[in-house]
């Protein structure tokens, strides 16, 4: 059977997850395109699957999947060009406590507010083998269809919380002996000339404003990313990649 009209419950209950006030009543997000739905592993619950009457792409085993009219598919989409598939899944919940006694790298965002910037950031992590991204309460929505579509499918790879406390998250690394690095503009030591330790977090503050001082007084090191140039300041997300390259690269080579 092919769904045809916009008022078949499912649809709209799928529609409805477009906003944010939905995802957070329902525990549940929508995950557009077809890159993005493959991407989605098999430690997320998936809980419908809805394509379109012209898809002919992948699908994914085992999962209630529905037929939709083109006519109405578009509703699904918050794109422009629709890709004909989407999945309902289910947030994902994470034992803080067990993550943290990892070693490796850590990044905790505040207060950012660009959805792109936190997508491109959680990819970040990913490629460079971050055990987990820490999303303070006040930044974008993880589950957003913006932030979603940057992270390019790494959502679904690495352990992403949010709507994090950052000063009992922060407390609960000193207690797992994680050191805190800090990007802040007061910061007097350059991110080159840092020692970093095997087990390491840095912190990312917002857009404009940086890190909150109560945050930054929690760091071990605040440090800065020297710039040669003329512009005052980076973008969030590639001030955290430089970051992220950095104590990549020498924590490998220590």
């Amino acid at each position: 059977m092919i769904i045809e009209s916009s008022q078949n419950q499912s649809f709209k209950n799928a529609v409805s997850l477009k906003n944010k006030k939905f995802r957070d009543e329902s525990g549940l997000f929508l995950v557009e395109g077809q890159k993005q739905v493959l991407e989605i592993s098999k430690e997320w619950n998936i809980k419908q699957l809805f394509v379109s009457s012209a898809y002919n792409g992948k699908l994914i085993e085992n999962t209630d999947t529905f037929e939709v009219s083109e006519k109405i598919f578009d509703k699904l989409s918050s794109t422009p060009a629709p890709q004909g598939i989407a999945a309902v899944v289910e947030k994902k919940h994470y034992d803080t406590e067990k993550i943290l006694k990892k070693t490796g790298l850590f990044i905790v965002l505040e207060n950012i507010q660009d959805p792109g910037n936190v997508g491109t950031i959680i990819r970040s992590a990913d490629a460079f083998g971050a055990k987990a991204v820490f999303v303070s309460k006040g930044s974008a929505d993880i589950y957003s269809a913006k932030t979603i579509r940057s992270t390019m499918g790494s959502l679904f790879h690495i352990p992403v919380i949010d709507e994090a406390d950052i000063a009992k998250t922060l407390a609960a690394m000193k207690e797992n002996k994680i050191s805190i690095y800090a990007a802040s503009l007061k910061g007097k030591k350059a991110l080159k000339n840092c020692a970093f330790s095997q087990k390491s977090a840095i912190l990312i503050g917002n857009e404009a404003k940086g890190l909150e001082s109560q945050t930054q007084s929690m760091a071990d090191t605040l440090f800065k990313i020297e710039m040669p140039g003329k512009a005052e300041s980076l973008n969030a997300a590639i001030a955290a990649s430089i970051a992220m390259y950095e104590i990549t690269a020498k924590t490998i080579n220590s």
